[in-house]
């Protein structure tokens, strides 16, 4: 069986932004001080480089779904702007 790392990549961003968003936001300030909330990390650091990381797994193996999938971790902080604009 072939090893594929760039769905492992790409579920592990996805599990880490649902924590994230599931997380309370003041429950992390003594690691990231009072102005980046754990979902504004999630989206802004680890998302887009999972994603980076992930598209070049893609691009090596021809898988194309998930290449789209890792090139739209790389846009999440974008997304979760749209989607807290809406809600609120």
């Amino acid at each position: 069986m072939k090893k594929r790392p760039e769905i492992y990549i790409f579920l592990f961003a996805i599990i880490i932004l649902i924590i994230s968003i599931i997380v309370p936001y003041d429950s992390m300030e003594f690691i990231f001080g009072k102005g980046l909330r754990p979902l504004g990390f999630t989206s802004l650091y680890l998302c887009p480089i999972c994603g980076i990381i992930g598209s070049i797994f893609s691009v090596k193996n021809k898988n194309y779904v998930f290449l789209f999938l890792n090139i739209l971790l790389i846009f999440t902080f974008f997304f979760t702007n749209i989607i807290g604009y809406m809600v609120y």
